[in-house]
């Protein structure tokens, strides 16, 4: 929609949304955010204390820095609205309206609450699911719930946040289950290519980095769908609702460029896509690490000592393999194979580890195996899905 157009739908509608912005908002505080949020952000909070002069002079400045601002667009006339002694009466808001308005106002809240609740958590502490990042020097991890990505750097094995950016996903939400839901997955995915902006349509603005849903997981539970990307917003915005894409998760076109610095796509930089975070400090996060290290090497170990009863307990009957193998004919496989073996060497170098969103106590683990024995040398690289069953025991539903 034209902006101008926009500002003068949004007047017309009569929208005196300073006041319903210091409800839906809560009490003010300082704004510490990057570029297009500072300016933004900054007209909140004047206009929240009632010094609509200066809201109004913050509002022009913003939207002569970022004419594309819809949300800017909208906060200045409800500015000059609070400014007038009447509303006017031009006539109901359309449907479409309404809905635009409602994205509109999401996406403040969103921004605002990042702002003054989860920029200070993120500053502290650190996402659960990143247990290992492994050989990767980037890692994405979305917040689906609040509308916010955030990248973090591998610092000598830690996790150390260097950006984060306001994010729109599926105008259905999230938790992807078949094509055309219009929601984002939830889960882990890969980077697996980069598209620039030139070669796409204008909805994908100044690029695209698609994601290898569906995954195995996915494809285990009859997911559908295809074309989930990483990409930019259309020319004539700036940034797009929280919920306004048909299940893609998408940033401004600034922000695109400069997460693009970080992604080398052929490195298959992962993303996490989780429907919630939970957050944990540096010591706790060490704890479960090594907790989940030590299922592994329960497993390893167990492997070596050619005990086959105990290495087969680390696999699940019913779901090996997401449930599409014969764990029975897969076992007696097995056992035939390690009758020849005197001795067997097995080291994992770990590629990532990962705790898996939407998803009950599962971790997802991806390494490279080197495997020695009397009769045969080999590695290859591995992927293992663990859950924790009823019992409280880890156990193997995929490997391959």
């Amino acid at each position: 929609m034209n902006v101008y157009l926009f500002s003068k739908a949004v007047k017309a509608m009569g929208l005196l949304f300073a006041f319903s912005f210091t409800l839906l908002l809560g009490a003010s505080a300082a704004i510490a955010a990057p570029g297009y949020e500072t300016s933004l952000l900054n007209v909140v909070r004047v206009l929240k204390q009632g010094d609509l002069d200066t809201a109004l002079q913050l509002a022009d400045q913003h939207l002569g820095e970022f004419p594309k601002s819809q949300v800017g667009h909208l906060i200045r006339a409800d500015v000059l609205n609070a400014m007038s002694a009447h509303q006017p009466q031009l006539g109901p808001a359309t449907a479409q309206q309404s809905k635009q308005l409602i994205g509109l106002k999401h996406q403040i809240r969103n921004r605002w609450l990042h702002d003054q609740v989860h920029q200070a958590t993120a500053a502290k502490l650190v996402p659960a699911n990143l247990v290992m990042m492994g050989s990767h020097k980037y890692v994405l991890v979305a917040d689906l719930q609040f509308g916010r990505i955030y990248l973090y750097q591998n610092n000598n094995g830690q996790a150390s946040l260097i950006r984060d950016y306001y994010l729109s996903v599926g105008k259905a939400g999230y938790g992807k289950q078949v094509e055309g839901d219009n929601k984002t997955p939830v889960g882990v995915y890969s980077i697996i290519r980069h598209i620039k902006g030139e070669k796409l349509p204008d909805l994908y603005g100044k690029g695209a980095f698609p994601i290898d849903y569906p995954n195995r997981y996915d494809k285990s539970l009859k997911r559908t769908g295809y074309g989930i990307w990483l990409h930019g917003t259309p020319s004539d915005t700036y940034a797009r609702a929280p919920w306004s894409s048909e299940g893609c998760f998408v940033l401004s076109n600034d922000d695109l460029l400069d997460i693009q610095q970080y992604l080398d796509a052929d490195a298959r930089p992962p993303v996490i896509l989780s429907d919630s975070i939970e957050w944990i400090d540096a010591p706790e996060l060490e704890i479960r690490r090594q907790g989940y290290l030590q299922v592994l090497e329960s497993w390893r170990s167990d492997w070596e000592s050619l005990d086959m009863d105990a290495y087969l307990k680390h696999y699940s009957r019913d779901k090996m393999n997401f449930g599409s193998v014969d764990y029975e004919s897969w076992a007696k496989r097995k056992i035939s194979q390690n009758k020849s073996k005197s001795f067997i060497q097995i080291s994992l170098d770990i590629d990532s580890l990962f705790i898996y969103p939407g998803a009950d106590d599962m971790f997802i683990v991806k390494f490279k195996q080197h495997y020695l024995s009397n009769d045969f040398v080999g590695e290859k690289d591995q992927e293992q899905y663990w859950q924790r069953n009823s019992l409280g025991q880890w156990k193997i539903i995929y490997e391959g």
